[in-house]
């Protein structure tokens, strides 16, 4: 039986909260935006620090290679 080439993409979904003070919602959302984005630029940090205990949700997709 000939083997067959599949690509599988995987996305891991992890969720956190901040508890955050701002005048409104989307100040608040822009400046923990701006922390996460500082944070994901220097590389030598693990992002698993930020997120909770909780397993990420996993989701596959599967599809043939064709080259």
């Amino acid at each position: 039986m000939k083997r067959k080439k599949y690509k599988v993409r995987i996305k891991l979904i992890f969720e956190t909260s901040m508890d955050h003070e701002q005048v409104n919602m989307e100040k608040a959302k822009q400046d923990v935006d701006r922390v996460l984005k500082g944070y994901l630029k220097n590389r030598k940090l693990n992002i698993l620090n930020l997120v909770d205990d909780k397993p990420p949700r996993i989701i596959y997709k599967v599809e043939k290679y064709d080259k």
